[in-house]
């Protein structure tokens, strides 16, 4: 335990620009109060103001950095090289504390001040820094250039949706999926029904096979020229919905081929990892990418029941007197409880022949219902079960053993 009044606590609040400094005493008096560039050639010159107060006081400097993965990891690597002690302060603490406090006011300094406030009460639950694994930050830094490449595609495909409806009313009766690659191919080709006029129920149906590997039907062909109202001229508006059609499409199909390489890249950095997590059923690469990204050091939880407070899936406590009640958890982090429940979701499903995909997972499932247990709760219950095997697989670098 760590005498905290031999301590100076050092909170900053990191930015793309500038980091907000504030420099206490573990009662919370302010020392000092400053700003620095987000600049390594100033970092020293941060150490060296910190270090001056410090002495004056005969304390011994802590930092608190609120984001030591984004603006503030080059301030964090240079405070580690040095031979600094740093904490990690979660943003959402750091909210907490400002709503918590009599005037919620919201800026730099003020932040700065609660973070350091954080890192004084928290002090030994709080994440040390001690390095930066690059492995781990080049697949956090793929697996969110992927969502945010998949929040891009969304918003494509929607535009789509949209704008296809103008040209083809009907559009969703003629293909299952509006964004498989025959249909894609279609809109390209026909994005009018213009385009349509003289082409055959044969024609299309061998256009149609030849973009889907020829599973595509005659009779779906068919199906297709009977939903659409095909018009024998094209107006100026048809033109301009024509070439947005066209622009979207080559959009989608780049942000595709973006997605396939960022997966590429990762299926070859995933086994440098040493971890086996692809062979937890439902744990694909994508999926092993977000719970590294998302779990980060496994060895920063005591316990697998941290891991599962993290990710929201642990019940809140919310017991008083003699009336013991827990109830669902909101808080944790939402994508790593996502990420596990989709996990969760696949283990008791079936494949194409029937076989369930996870025998154990399907049993303890249907176990949990047996006791009463609604179908949610059994798959929360689930998830639990998940987070204590994926903590072991995690922290032993082991495959999956049913």
């Amino acid at each position: 335990m760590q005498d905290l009044k031999s301590l100076a606590f050092v909170g900053v609040d990191t930015h793309k620009d500038s980091h907000s400094v504030r420099l206490t005493d573990c009662f919370s008096r302010n020392l000092d109060t400053f700003d620095i560039r987000n600049d390594p050639r100033y970092f020293k010159e941060l150490t060296l103001r910190v270090n001056a107060i410090s002495n004056k006081y005969n304390l011994k400097p802590v930092f608190g950095l609120e984001d030591t993965q984004s603006y503030g990891q080059r301030l964090a690597k240079f405070l580690i090289s040095t031979g600094n002690y740093v904490k990690e302060v979660p943003p959402v603490k750091t909210e907490r504390k400002r709503a918590k406090s009599a005037h919620p006011d919201k800026s730099d300094s003020e932040d700065a001040g609660a973070i350091a406030k954080i890192l004084i009460q928290d002090f030994d639950k709080l994440q040390t820094i001690n390095s930066f694994d690059e492995l781990h930050l080049s697949i956090r830094e793929l697996s969110n250039q992927r969502e945010a490449l998949i929040k891009e595609q969304t918003k494509i495909k929607n535009r789509l949706h949209s704008i296809i409806y103008k040209q083809y009313p009907q559009y969703q009766k003629m293909f299952k999926d509006a964004f498989s690659k025959s249909a894609l191919a279609f809109w390209e080709k026909f994005p009018h029904p213009f385009y349509l006029k003289d082409v055959t129920v044969k024609e299309l149906s061998l256009f149609l096979r030849s973009k889907s590997n020829k599973t595509i039907s005659t009779k779906a062909a068919q199906r297709i020229l009977s939903l659409t109202l095909v018009e024998n001229s094209l107006s100026e508006l048809g033109s301009c919905r024509i070439k947005v059609i066209k622009s979207l499409i080559k959009h989608f199909h780049f942000l595709q081929n973006e997605i396939s390489l960022i997966v590429k890249e990762l299926k070859g950095l995933l086994p440098k990892t040493g971890l086996k997590l692809e062979t937890l059923t439902g744990v694909n690469t994508v999926a092993a990418a977000k719970l590294i990204n998302y779990i980060g050091d496994i060895n920063r939880f005591a316990n697998s029941d941290k891991l599962a407070k993290c990710a929201g899936i642990a019940p809140a406590d919310r017991s008083s007197g003699k009336k013991q009640r827990h109830r669902k958890s909101r808080g944790g982090r939402r994508k790593l409880h996502s990420t596990i429940y989709y996990i969760a979701l696949t283990q008791i499903g079936k494949c194409k022949n029937g076989i369930p995909k996870n025998a154990k997972a399907g049993d303890y499932y249907r176990k949990k219902i047996a006791e009463g247990k609604s179908k949610k709760e059994a798959l929360t219950c689930l998830m639990r079960r998940l987070c204590d095997i994926i903590y072991a697989m995690m922290k032993n670098k082991t495959e999956y053993r049913p």
